[in-house]
Order: C-alpha cells, then structure tokens, then sequence
C-alpha cells in the first residue's frame, strides 16, 4: 500500500481516537448509574499506568539515555506539562463541560497560544492568515462563553480549564521543538516519571477505583492509556513524518467535529446553534494555518 495513503489513514484514525477520548472520559464523569463511575484521579491513572506498560516492549537503552540526557530539570518541567497533570485537568474540565467544548478548545488554545509564545520567544511575525486563524479561534471561544454564561453556567469553569491547559501544552510544544530526541523517548519517559505522582493523587483526591467495575476500568485503560495516551502518538508521528507537519495538522479540524457527533450519540449532547456555530468557526481556525501552506505548496509546484 502507498505509503501516503497510510499515512493518511494514521491521521483519519487519530481523529477517531481522540473523539472517543473525550467521550469516553465525559461518559465516566458524569454518567451515573448503580455502579461508582471513575473520577478524574482514577481516569488519569489508568492512563499513565496503561500508557507506560504498552511503552516498556518498544524502548531502548538509548531512549531512557537520551531522556536523562535532558538534566532533571528540563524533566521535571515537561513532565508538569505533559505528564500526569495534563491528563488530570484535561478530565476536571470534562467533569464541567461537553465534550464537543474540549475537543474543540484544547487544539485551538495550543493554536494560539503557539502563534503567541513564538511571537514573544522568537519574535515571530504573525502572518495575515495566521492572524484571521486566531481571529476566528477567539471568536469561537467568546462565543462558548456566551453560551456558558446564557445556557449552562457550570460548563464555564470546564472551559476555562482546558483553554489554559492548552496554553500549557503549546509552551511543552515549543520547548520539545528543537531538542533533539526522540518523540517516543520523551512522551515514554514523562510517563514513566508521572508514575511517582500517581500515588499522592490517589491518597488526596477522590478515586472510586476499587468500587467501579471491571469492564469499565479495563475499557478506560484502552481508550484512555493504549489508545489515547500511546498509539495515537505514534499515528500522529508517522503522519506528520509522512506528509508534513503542515499537512498531519488538518486532521485536527475533524477532531472536534467527530467529538460533537459521537458526544450527541452517546451522551446526548445535542450542540444548539450557538455551539456550532462555535465549533465551525475554531474548526475552520485549527486548519486554515496548514491550508494556506499547501495552497502555497501548490502554486510554488506548479511554477
């Protein structure tokens, strides 16, 4: 098989995933039922053990090398970023609002706050486009607080929760730029590192671990840890490697789109016009970036 259409078809599934994330951690928190569904704590856990377990078959001495190459320092700091922390608010959040609201902040927020860390660390220049693309991505999200505000109040905190998780992961993004390392060295090493912050979470916070069924805990460990936190990794890489970082990026558009659909089949988190219109218009953000690369791509080509 073509190796681009593979590639494409890694993307195509990441949008898969990453929606039945969402949905999967937005079922747990809320639904409830005569059996004890699993908090935040729990969901962050099965993720970072799970995860970790799957990556211990594929690393190599090198990778646990080059991740201690870093200096503890750097590791501490990307482990707060991405490691068991991310996960944790990313479900506090889901605990407050839809999941069609997270699947659509969380990519647009590391959008734009990308475009405006890169601007203060590396004074680069915001381009017309990229300034319509965060235009539309603020846009957006007004309008998902309006409809907090108007509609559902309790979703406000959610929201404001997973925008600034996503500036945190924007600036995690810009400090792994230019490290040279392997993504699966650093993305299995910050997960081995969280595995120590699993257990004063679990003592602190709220767990229903021991009392939540078994098919339950077993299927979150897949969506969550197998799914979520390790292939979905490696599809993105293989993507990005495949087609270009530019081009892998459009798969994102179809993340909160599918997120919405899938929130309204299983949940029954029908968006009103309000929200879609929210959606569409952070969608359309997300994506214009690496259209307006290809456009130019294309026109260069056909010189």
């Amino acid at each position: 098989m073509n190796i681009r259409l593979l590639a494409i078809l890694a993307g195509l599934s990441t949008i898969g995933i990453y929606a039945l994330q969402f949905v999967g951690a937005r079922f747990s928190l809320t639904t409830q039922g005569e059996l004890a569904r699993l908090t935040s704590t729990d969901l962050t856990i099965l993720r970072i053990f799970a995860s970790g377990l799957f990556f211990l078959p594929f690393l190599r001495k090198r990778h646990v090398r080059a991740f201690l190459n870093l200096g503890w320092p750097r590791i501490i700091l990307l482990t707060a970023l991405a490691g068991a922390p991310y996960p944790f608010l990313i479900n506090i959040g889901l605990g407050f609002t839809p999941a069609a609201h997270a699947a659509a902040i969380l990519p647009s927020s590391v959008v734009l706050f990308s475009s405006i860390l890169g601007l203060l660390a590396f004074k680069a220049p915001i381009s017309r486009h990229s300034g319509i693309s965060l235009l539309l991505i603020g846009t957006g999200m007004a309008l998902f607080v309006c409809y907090d505000l108007i509609y559902n109040p309790w979703a406000l905190p959610g929201d404001l929760i997973l925008f600034m998780v996503g500036a945190g992961f924007a600036y995690f993004s810009l400090t792994v730029r230019d490290l040279e390392i392997d993504p699966l060295a650093v993305t299995a090493g910050i997960v081995w590192c969280s595995w120590p912050l699993t257990i004063p979470m679990f003592l602190a916070m709220p767990s229903n671990l021991f009392a939540a069924s078994m098919a339950e805990i077993a299927s979150q460990a897949i969506i969550q840890g197998v799914l979520a936190g390790a292939i979905a990794l490696f599809l993105t890489t293989f993507a990005a490697r495949h087609l270009g970082s530019q081009t892998a990026s459009l798969f994102l558009v179809g993340i909160p789109i599918t997120t919405a659909l899938l929130g309204a089949l299983a949940l029954g988190e029908l968006p009103i016009p309000l929200e879609i219109v929210a959606l569409g218009l952070m969608a359309v953000g997300i994506g214009l970036p690496a259209t307006r690369f290809l456009w130019t791509q294309y026109k260069t080509a056909r010189r």
